[in-house]
């Protein structure tokens, strides 16, 4: 199965994006996905998420719609030494639809905790800019959310960047975090790991990469 979302995921790039694609980097690809999901990460051909510990997960019953009158942001982030730290966000509505995505880049050397909080505070950031009031925020990173939820606070790195986002949710009415399941925040993955060695930011309203548009129709979306 991981094999045959490899080979669609760079039969996608050939078509839509005109990259030409190795077979031996389909195979690597392939194998590193599969080394990821049971803890093990080489760190070959892919943005390796160096150091991530294991984490409990929600169950994986499928990625939910946010509740009425709220959208979703589902963050994630990507480190590989050498390449520094690249984030992703999308937003998507309650029927589950995209509304628009946004990948960050940049050349720290952080560690992992701390790039996934900067993704939360990317998406919050990206938020404000629209003027959204209600959201829920889902990351797979289960010590970002629960320091979110315990407003924990202190003079590490981490925790300054939690502080900016508590400071940040401030402008919004509500705010809800949530852990998720890596499997159903693989859109977010797609964009943090979507343009590896490229800083800067890039913002998407119409349509997203098409890495990210596979893990779009692959999501089972749960309507409660």
């Amino acid at each position: 199965m991981v094999g045959c979302w490899a080979i669609w995921e760079h039969r996608n790039k050939v078509i839509f994006d005109n990259v030409e694609v190795e077979p031996e980097r389909v195979i690597r690809r392939a194998r590193d996905v599969l080394l990821e999901g049971v803890g093990v990460s080489e760190g070959v051909g892919v943005r390796a998420e160096v150091g991530r510990p294991r984490e409990r997960e929600e169950e994986d019953g499928g990625w939910k719609v946010p509740r009425h009158g709220f959208v979703k942001l589902n963050v994630d982030a990507g480190v590989k030494e050498g390449e520094g730290v690249h984030t992703g966000v999308v937003c998507r509505d309650c029927n589950g639809d995209v509304m628009w995505g946004v990948a960050v880049g940049r050349e720290q050397q952080w560690e992992v905790s701390m790039a996934e909080a900067c993704a939360v505070l990317d998406g919050m950031e990206e938020a404000v800019r629209r003027g959204i009031q209600h959201v829920e925020v889902e990351s797979d990173c289960l010590q970002v959310i629960e320091a979110l939820k315990e407003r924990k606070t202190g003079r590490s790195g981490f925790a300054l960047i939690i502080e900016d986002i508590l400071e940040c949710s401030s402008k919004f009415q509500s705010v809800i975090w949530l852990h998720v399941s890596r499997t159903n925040n693989c859109v977010a993955h797609a964009l943090a790991h979507c343009f590896p060695r490229v800083m800067g930011k890039v913002v998407w309203d119409d349509g997203l990469p098409s890495s990210a548009n596979s893990a779009v129709r692959f999501d089972k979306i749960v309507i409660e």
